[in-house]
């Protein structure tokens, strides 16, 4: 089966609607006791996760099962509630459910307060709309320091291409990129390449990168794909608005968190760091094959409700041991530790050798601790009563929690046709049981639109960064003989 694995930056889809902090009638698509599933959950929960093959067409029928399915997460979910189970209650589950909680907030935050105040101007939009149609070739390198760029430039004043540079230095052909209007490159970058008179073989840079370093770009080519029919026109129209509002957003965001983190420094305690830089190192650069599974659990599966706490049983460092100051405060390893088991740390560089890990550590930590800031605000403006990210909190909590009922049904791994002729008739079982306390927007239902398109949606740059989790196969049934029709 061939996946789609799409990655998104979380202002993209998320969130749209005004705050309120009950869920609004509208949005409601089934009701299960106090649970909810709303047409967002629906949606998401269908698209952004990799449906079976017994769900996955868009016709009425397995808009059913999608939605029956969902149903069931959240009966054995509510069957969970009285089994006082303790991996449901460990502080690393609960950890993992409020971080996720926390990260709806602070997405939600960033949208009501930037994304959704942006105004384009309809002068603005027109010019960007010429050029969203571009996309540029670039040949690039990317060097070590200022010396070295000095040393290209001068070559290529001299008239000598990046290629041939390249093949003089290294072997083999220049990186090389095509950037379309709609990627999402550094604010500097994609101004240089999109203004009005650039020239094949012009050279860009050099811009600095996160990591300290310096990119070279030389224009290779372009094309320019012309919107023909209206709907083309009305869909790029619509789509480089949103870019700009995104642009314009970004920027606003960032430096309304430059202010927010002016004056507050991280003081490292060197020695300590460098030990706990030392034993990190060697969980999170995993060797290829630790990786791959990583990656296929991750795919196949979603997140293990798992995190770096190990340290804390370490014989080579002292768990009370300071780490770090931050604001007057001094924060040990063992207090550290426990922060990284709601907000996983994130590194900016994705691709980084041993040598690079410390300096990109202690980044991690600072944004860490900027995302504590950030949330912090998010608590004063009350967005933890938000009902988009109670929805969001009590979905993970139920698909864990279903997740738990299964896996305490069998004793070891089974397939999933196994797992489905065990529960299929339990879950008829748990329909006419709670029968009373359903509640299903039939109507809505029959509205909504499915594509048959096996997709991973992800976000980047984020502790958390699938988005939903994984579809729950629980049940093949296509019925709606139960409940009450919701109006």
């Amino acid at each position: 089966m061939r996946v789609r694995i799409c990655f998104v930056f979380s202002s993209l889809f998320l969130f749209h609607c005004s705050g309120q902090k009950s869920i609004p009638d509208d949005q409601i698509l089934a009701q299960i006791g106090e649970k909810t599933i709303t047409i967002q959950d629906f949606i998401r929960r269908a698209e952004y996760s990799i449906r079976p093959a017994y769900c996955r067409q868009p016709n009425y029928i397995h808009k059913k099962i999608v939605l029956n399915s969902l149903i069931a997460e959240k009966l054995l979910s509510i069957e969970m509630e009285n089994k006082d189970d303790r991996q449901l209650n460990s502080s690393s589950f609960l950890s993992f459910i409020k971080g996720r909680k926390e990260q709806a907030m602070r997405q939600i935050f960033y949208n009501n307060n930037f994304f959704n105040e942006v105004l384009v101007t309809e002068n603005n939009l027109k010019k960007n709309y010429e050029l969203a149609g571009k996309t540029i070739k670039v040949n690039y390198l990317n060097l070590p320091d200022m010396k070295i760029v000095e040393k290209v430039a001068k070559l290529k004043r001299e008239g000598i291409g990046l290629d041939s540079i390249y093949l003089g230095l290294w072997e083999g052909a220049v990186p090389a990129r095509h950037i379309s209007w709609f990627d999402r490159e550094p604010e500097e970058i994609h101004k240089e390449l999109f203004k009005e008179n650039i020239t094949k073989g012009q050279l860009l840079g050099p811009f600095k990168t996160e990591t300290d370093t310096y990119l070279l770009m030389e224009i290779a080519g372009w094309v320019d794909k012309p919107a023909i029919t209206e709907m083309e026109k009305e869909l790029r129209w619509s789509d480089t608005e949103k870019r700009l509002t995104e642009i314009s957003a970004k920027k606003n965001y960032l430096d309304y968190v430059k202010e927010l983190m002016s004056g507050y420094q991280m003081k490292l305690n060197k020695d300590v760091f460098n030990q706990y830089s030392a034993i990190a190192v060697n969980y999170y650069l995993k060797n290829k094959e630790e990786k791959e599974t990583a990656i296929n659990q991750i795919i196949w599966d979603n997140e293990k409700v798992e995190r770096f706490n190990n340290f804390d049983e370490s014989k080579e460092l002292d768990p009370l041991s300071i780490l770090f100051t931050y604001k007057d405060r001094e924060w040990n390893v063992k207090t550290f530790n426990k922060l990284l088991q709601s907000h996983p740390l994130v590194f900016r560089k994705r691709k980084m050798n041993r040598g690079e890990f410390r300096t990109q550590l202690k980044f991690a930590i600072a944004d860490l601790l900027r995302d504590v800031e950030i949330t912090n605000q998010c608590y004063d403006q009350g967005l933890d009563r938000d009902w988009r990210v109670t929805a969001n909190e009590n979905q993970w909590y139920d698909a864990y929690a279903s997740k738990r009922h299964i896996q305490l049904s069998f004793s070891e791994p089974v397939e999933t046709q196994q797992v489905l002729e065990f529960y299929n008739p339990i879950i008829d079982s748990l329909q006419l049981v709670y029968s009373e306390q359903i509640y299903i927007n039939t109507k809505a239902l029959e509205e909504l639109n499915l594509t048959s398109t096996d997709m991973m949606v992800t976000q980047k740059g984020l502790p958390y960064p699938i988005v939903v989790p994984s579809f729950p196969i629980i049940t093949t049934d296509d019925r709606l003989d139960y409940g009450s029709k919701l109006d």
